[in-house]
Formats: C-alpha cells, structure tokens, sequence
C-alpha cells in the first residue's frame, strides 16, 4: 500500500475495519488463486472453457477483495481473510 494511484494517504487495513480479530488461518489453494487473478485484472484464465468461464463468475460473487486481500462474509456474518 505504499503506492496508492487515486492521491489517498495510505491507511492500515485494521483501521479501517474495527475490532478485528484473527480467528482461524486456512492455507490457500489453487482454487483461489484464478479467483483472485479473475477479480484483479477481469480476465478469466485463456485455457478455461465456456462453461468454466461462468462457473468462475459465479464463485466470485461472495468475494472481495479490500486491500489486496481476499474476503467472503461467512454464513454467521463475519468477515473472512483468505491468505
């Protein structure tokens, strides 16, 4: 974050989301890496068929990404960190 492009001062994530904890750390696999690749260039991997094209859109309508980090509210509302 030490290259902002929009002119904003850099900010720490924790500022910017109150009372974090860290509950649980899950290893990442390979099945999030063409989300992650997907939600920051918008382009879908060139080897993916039609069909795992819009299974990829699919998976990642319940993810963000907030600072260079993945996130997905989990089913009990909380914000989940995938690393």
């Amino acid at each position: 974050m030490s290259c902002i492009q929009t002119g904003e001062e850099p900010t720490n994530l924790e500022e910017g989301i109150p009372n974090t904890h860290l509950f649980t750390v899950h290893v990442m696999d390979s099945y999030f890496e063409d989300i992650i690749h997907f939600m920051m260039t918008g382009m879908d991997p060139k080897v993916y068929t039609s069909q795992q094209k819009k299974e990829l859109v699919v998976r990642t309508i319940e993810f963000s990404i907030i600072a260079r980090h993945l996130y997905k509210i989990g089913s009990d509302e909380t914000l989940q960190c995938y690393v």
